[in-house]
This record gives C-alpha cells, structure tokens and sequence, in this order.
C-alpha cells in the first residue's frame, strides 16, 4: 500500500468492474470486479474514516494494522457477524492487509464465550501489579485499553451532559464506586468499579497527573495504572504465559457484556432490554439492538 494515497484513492485503482476474475490471475483476490463489492467497500471506507476522526487519527494514513484491528474490535461490539466478517473483508482488500477473524460481541453473548473470571486471575498473575490492577478494572467496569488511564473519581469530573444516561444503568450491582471514563470522540461516560477495586486504584493515585503518550495521543492520566497500546501488549503476552493463548485485552469488554446481560436477566429483564442496557453502560448510543435476538 503507498502512503501518498488516501484510502478513497487505493478504492479507486483497484476497482476493475466488468473485468472477468479469469483474466486477473493472481489479483482476482485483490481487484473488486461488481458494482455490488465496491458499494459495500464505500461503507466499509466510511465507517473506518468517521472512527478515525473521532479518535483523532489523520484521515489520510497512514492506515496501521493496529489502528484497522483496534476498530474492527470495536465494530464488532454492535454489529452481527456477518457484517463483521463483510467489513473485514473488505478492508482487507482495501488496504492490502490480513486481518484476522474478529468475533461479533453480540454472538459472544448469545454462545456465552468470553473470557472468564479464572483465566482473567491467571493472566493478571503473569503481569507486573499496575497492569494487573488494570485488567482487573477492565474486566470490572467493561473499559477499553484507551479508557484505563483516564479514569476520574465521579466528584472530579462529570458524565458527557449531552448524553441522556438512564437510570438503570448498573442496576444490580452493588458496593460499587461511580467513575468517569473520559474516551473514545470525547464522551465521558459513568463507569461502576466494584468497591475493592476503586480502593486499590486510589493507592495508586499520582500526586501529579502525568502525561501519557498512547499511539501519538496526549492523554492526562491521574492513576499509576497500565493502559493504552502498551497495557494492551502486556495483557496478550501474560494470556500467552498463562493460558497458551490470547484473544486480546478487548475480550475483559466481551465479558462484561456477557455477565451483565446475565445479570439484569436474572432481575427480570428480557434479553433485547437487558443487551440494550449494556450496550449503553459500554458507551454505545447507535440504533442497533434490533441485531441483539435471542436464538
């Protein structure tokens, strides 16, 4: 892929409609032959840019495997599989990348795989302490690698107002402490740390807050916890010591919502209420429940 061209601009030159696949050889694999393809590589396109601009990344590359991988997980957190794998596909194609297969948080909650509480201890024994608070806290509160280093005490900064956060959120959990999670285009949204937790993380409390550089970005952070790319390499390198295997750090986020749907079922929720609720609990606002259907 060149870097002097925009992601708009690899579309274009790539695309070959009318062209039979038997005549591109080796490239078939590569050109995009329909009108039908490159319609659904447009969408594609666009959704990566709008993630792109809201995490303050330049709209015209260079496109690193991370950042594309970092907004296939989070694409994967509202959409059904199939359009996961659609997506990933055709930025793959797009940006001349391998992307390995991203699995649709909505069928981890239906098939009830995620990573569970005795391999989240086993991993954190296998990371230095401020790393394993972190993945504690990650599994805990449902938060993004990005979203560790900037968390705040409820009385230090306050909730997005221009979001609306209903009422139940967090019902059923109780002897929590309420934090702010400043992320992902600038929301800062309420976050519940169990007790223990948010007890262990004020021992860590800087007695300046330090400037943290995560992916070129300038983050303030108050807490002495891992977070950011290098939380994220620290998490999959003990999963591999711990377990012989790692499904990434974005996996604490694929539990959460997984025993939080659980929970509010348990109080009586039905499962399109109690996934909805979730989803906003996980900073998502968007109009997608109608993908979250019991089998």
């Amino acid at each position: 892929m060149s870097k002097s061209k925009t992601i708009s601009e690899i579309r274009k030159s790539i695309a070959l409609h009318g062209v039979p696949k038997s005549e591109l050889g080796e490239n078939r694999r590569v050109i995009i032959t329909s009108i039908g393809t490159e319609r659904v590589t447009v969408q594609a396109e666009r959704r990566f840019l709008e993630w792109r601009e809201e995490n303050g990344l330049d709209l015209d590359g260079p496109y690193l495997e991370r950042e594309v991988m970092e907004f296939m997980q989070e694409y994967a957190e509202i959409h059904v599989q199939s359009d996961v794998d659609t997506t990933r596909i055709a930025l793959s194609r797009v940006l001349s990348l391998w992307l390995p297969p991203v699995e649709s948080l909505i069928e981890t909650v239906r098939q009830g795989r995620a990573t569970q509480w005795d391999e989240v201890t086993a991993i954190a024994s296998h990371q230095h302490e401020k790393n394993a608070l972190a993945t504690l806290i990650a599994y805990d509160a449902g938060l993004r690698a990005s979203e560790l280093t900037m968390l705040r005490r409820w009385d230090e900064i306050e909730p997005s107002g221009h979001r609306t956060w209903c009422e139940s959120m967090f019902l059923g959990r109780e002897d929590v402490v309420l934090m702010v999670s400043p992320g992902k285009g600038g929301l800062r949204r309420p976050a519940a740390l169990s007790r223990c937790l948010a007890d262990a993380l004020e021992k860590r409390r800087r007695s300046t807050p330090g400037i943290i550089i995560d992916r070129g970005v300038r983050r303030e952070s108050v807490y002495d916890i891992g977070g950011g790319q290098a939380f994220s390499q620290s998490y999959s390198s003990a999963s591999l010591r711990a377990l012989g295997h790692s499904t990434g750090a974005h996996g604490l986020r694929h539990a959460y919502a997984q025993r939080r749907v659980r929970e509010l079922m348990a109080l009586g929720y039905e499962f399109m209420q109690a996934v909805q609720l979730v989803s906003v609990e996980l900073g998502h606002f968007r109009p997608i429940f109608e993908y979250f259907q019991p089998r």
